[in-house]
């Protein structure tokens, strides 16, 4: 197996919750000059998106696809439980993962939804890091980069004042309808009567 013994060693550390050091566009720059071509093209089609995998990609890649899949199936089971519908148009092939039903269960009940967003990437993450373990300066390595920066990178798109103001927007409407519902549910006989 090619090894790539300086690009690995010259990358940057990834650690959670930090804003990742460059993009994945620029990273694939720096790949594209120091990778095989087929190895480059590898990276550059690897996405959260789409988590198709061909017989000939790297073990590491293929493992994390199907992991992600059977987390996405369980998550589709387990929403569409709460709103009492079939999640089968959402489920698609995936391996069976022990403990994966309650590590979701665990993961949704995190609260608010940012908070569930965040525990399910650190889910995804922890996984990157196993599957990390078993990787030397190959491309196996190459591929848990690529996913760790496209994760941070999903992570530093999150931002909260969108969301707040949207939230403030809502709740004034809601007091503002609530308003104008009990205004116009006194009426004029009662006003008299007071």
């Amino acid at each position: 197996m090619t090894q790539y013994y300086y690009l690995v060693a010259s990358l940057p550390l990834l650690l959670f919750g930090d804003p990742p050091p460059h993009s994945s566009r620029a990273w694939l720059d720096i790949c594209r000059e120091q990778v095989a071509e087929g190895h480059h093209a590898l990276l550059s089609r690897i996405s959260f998106d789409a988590l198709v995998t061909r017989r000939s990609d790297p073990a590491v890649w293929q493992a994390y696809s199907s992991w992600e899949t059977a987390l996405r199936n369980e998550l589709a089971v387990q929403r569409a439980q709460s709103l009492d519908i079939s999640p089968d148009p959402f489920m698609r092939e995936a391996s069976f993962y022990p403990g994966m039903s309650a590590m979701v269960k665990e993961t949704l009940g995190a609260g608010t939804p940012l908070a569930v967003e965040t525990a399910l990437d650190r889910r995804r993450w922890s996984r990157l890091e196993e599957l990390e373990a078993g990787t030397q300066f190959d491309l196996g390595r190459l591929v848990v980069y690529r996913l760790k920066l496209l994760l941070l990178e999903r992570r530093a798109r999150f931002r909260p004042e969108p969301g707040r103001e949207s939230f403030t927007g809502e709740y004034a409407r809601i007091l503002d309808s609530a308003a104008a519902w009990t205004g116009a549910a006194i009426s004029p006989l009662d006003a008299d009567t007071e």
